[in-house]
């Protein structure tokens, strides 16, 4: 098998048809007909049914069956050019989830950057069980959820904690020490930050009232904070930037808050040898970082007690 052999074969799949899949990729329909057959002869089996008249493309079992392993060949074989391109340099792969990527962490990629560019950073957002997935299958170097799953090859290590506030426009009628009885489910614009968060809500909030609107990042919390009685519930690491960027909205502590949500940065037990200096290295620049953040504190044994409550 060769890169053009199976990038036929995918563009077939995109483009529904051999005619259009050569015109994309520049060759004619026979040089495209002939890297199948050369594809099909190598896997011992055929990819695409033949049928007369049939303009648009129709897989065989063994074809569909092969589209993942496809895939993972040109994702591979990708990869491979890169590391000859950035040779004399270390890529690490980092999964995050939205919050730590887009507002905790922004500030220490961009620091990291500057100061080693021989490490490049491969920065990448997914929800917590896709890191730990990707991480067990080596697809990832380093991750970092706000929640533990057990994996046998994976290490969690806790790393900083974060306070949960209020979040609403600077012209609502909300205050400090905010009783949570006050708060109307129906404004809310609600984001699942975790199972002890759901608790959290389902303690003070009884079914069935809906929330105003249910999103999956802290990137849109501040799309929907529309009226003076929206409101939310936010890290500070989020506040912190939406502040510095808008004098449009305020935060404010609650009479009963959320538990602190607790960082995990995940490695596997063993990391390539090649990567584990870059690794390393990187680790210490997160300790370093989260020790000199004002809205992130250091993990301390008390924090796993509380999240038990």
């Amino acid at each position: 098998m060769n890169f053009e052999e199976i990038s036929t074969f995918l563009a077939i799949l995109e483009y529904g048809n051999l005619s259009t899949a050569a015109e994309k990729l520049f060759i004619t329909q026979g040089t495209a007909s002939h890297r199948i057959q050369l594809l099909e002869q190598e896997l011992g089996f055929s990819l695409l049914l033949r049928q007369k008249g049939h303009r648009q493309v129709e897989l065989t079992p063994m074809g569909r069956s092969f589209i993942p392993v496809a895939e993972q060949w040109v994702q591979l074989w990708k990869s491979t050019m890169q590391m000859k391109e950035t040779k004399g340099f270390v890529t690490i792969v980092i999964g995050s989830v939205d919050a730590v990527n887009n507002y905790t962490f922004l500030r220490l990629y961009q620091d990291h950057m500057e100061k080693h560019p021989e490490v490049r950073l491969s920065v990448n957002t997914f929800h917590s069980k896709e890191i730990h997935e990707l991480l067990e299958s080596r697809n990832l170097d380093i991750g970092y959820v706000f929640s533990e799953l057990s994996y046998p090859y994976i290490i969690s290590k806790p790393i900083y904690r974060e306070k949960m506030y209020l979040l609403c426009r600077n012209d609502s009628p909300y205050h400090n020490n905010m009783s949570n009885a006050e708060l109307a489910k129906e404004d809310e614009v609600y984001l699942r930050w975790g199972q002890d968060f759901e608790l959290w809500q389902n303690r003070h909030w009884s079914m069935p009232v809906q929330p105003a609107i249910t999103i999956n990042t802290g990137n849109m919390q501040r799309h929907y904070l529309r009226g003076p009685k929206n409101w939310t519930i936010a890290p500070m690491s989020v506040i912190q930037v939406l502040l510095a960027n808008s004098d449009e909205y305020a935060y404010y502590t609650l009479e009963d808050p959320p538990p602190p949500r607790i960082c995990y940065q995940l490695t596997l037990r063993h990391t390539q040898q090649s990567k584990r200096d870059a690794i390393e290295l990187f680790s210490k620049a997160v300790e370093k970082f989260v020790s000199t953040d004002s809205s992130i504190c250091h993990f301390e044994k008390w924090m796993l007690e509380e999240q038990k409550h």
